[in-house]
């Protein structure tokens, strides 16, 4: 390698660098700004937010209420980075525009599904759980605008194009927001009430994150642009699908079991059940193999920053 080559690679890395520290450092002030405008809007003027305080969800509206803020503000910083790299803004600003409906369409879904969850104030229940879903649920769109990955450029043959990005986006939405259901379903879960350890944790997580991991798939099948990505991700989907059913009718199985012990042996039997049932189907590859089957989920390389 020539000198002058060595000394091109080298201005690249650096400039690569650079490039990487500043979308960090605009999507830290984005999310900084962002933190304290929804900090003085729900805490300033009480009568906008009258709602949250009377059902005690003050923290799950300041949530939505800094995400709200966030996603503009970090499409803000990030435009400059953008027009110099020569990156595709009407592009980024649509699905800016795209996530700022989601997180809005998820605020206001939040405000019907809220008794599902613990109440803050109900005895031996943990009212973090509500917001701990809410962050899921929203946290990639988030994460995607932030990172400044909505402006992309021109796609050739090593760079994952705006439609791998929508789909990464899409797949993970639906995997975390099936999680949550799950584990809503699990807690809530009455038939018996003692059961309810086996369809929670690690159940209930795990049967709802393969549910919505399929869905999430099935979904990313119909929007990439690959013929052989397609058929990948079709093939993902049915092995999530029935993987997320054997779990689910495993869990409820065992749940039964709450008929007749109480809820700390329930949580004895039902936490291991599902790893039990991924080593059973190892074992017995010929009958099970098909129905419970370990699979990695795959996102587009560099589709998310």
């Amino acid at each position: 390698m020539t000198p002058t080559a060595r000394a091109g690679g080298a201005a690249d890395e650096k400039a690569t660098r650079w490039a990487k520290a500043a979308r960090i450092m605009a999507g830290v002030a984005a999310g900084g700004a962002s933190l304290i405008l929804a900090l003085l809007l729900t805490s300033s003027p009480p009568e906008h937010f009258e709602w949250a305080r009377a059902e005690d969800r003050t923290s799950e509206a300041f949530i939505f209420v800094w995400a709200l803020i966030a996603l503009p503000a970090a499409g803000l910083l990030h435009t400059p980075q953008a027009l110099v790299r020569r990156q595709r803004l009407s592009a980024g600003w649509a699905l800016i525009a795209g996530y700022w409906l989601y997180v809005a369409l998820m605020a206001a879904l939040a405000r019907q599904v809220q008794g599902l969850f613990p109440a803050h104030d109900a005895p031996g229940k943990n009212g973090g759980l509500f917001g701990a879903a809410i962050l899921l649920v929203i946290g990639t769109p988030l994460f995607a605008v932030g990172s400044g990955a909505v402006f992309r450029g021109e796609r050739d043959a090593t760079t994952p194009g705006l439609r791998e990005h929508v789909t990464a986006v899409t797949v993970l939405c639906c995997t975390l927001t099936g999680l949550v259901a799950g584990l809503t379903f699990g807690y809530n879960f009455a038939l018996p009430r003692n059961g309810f350890p086996a369809m929670f944790l690690p159940g209930g997580a795990l049967w709802g994150l393969l549910a919505g991991a399929a869905l999430g798939m099935r979904a990313g099948a119909l929007l990439t642009s690959s013929a052989n990505s397609r058929r990948r991700m079709t093939g993902d989907a049915k092995s999530f699908a029935r993987t997320s059913t054997a779990m689910l009718g495993c869990c409820l199985c065992v749940s039964q079991l709450g008929w007749f012990l109480p809820t700390w042996a329930m949580v004895v039997v039902g936490v291991p059940a599902p790893f039990v049932l991924f080593v059973v189907a190892a074992r017995d590859e010929a009958r099970l193999g098909r129905w419970v089957q370990l699979r990695q989920i795959e996102l587009p390389r560099g589709a998310l920053h």
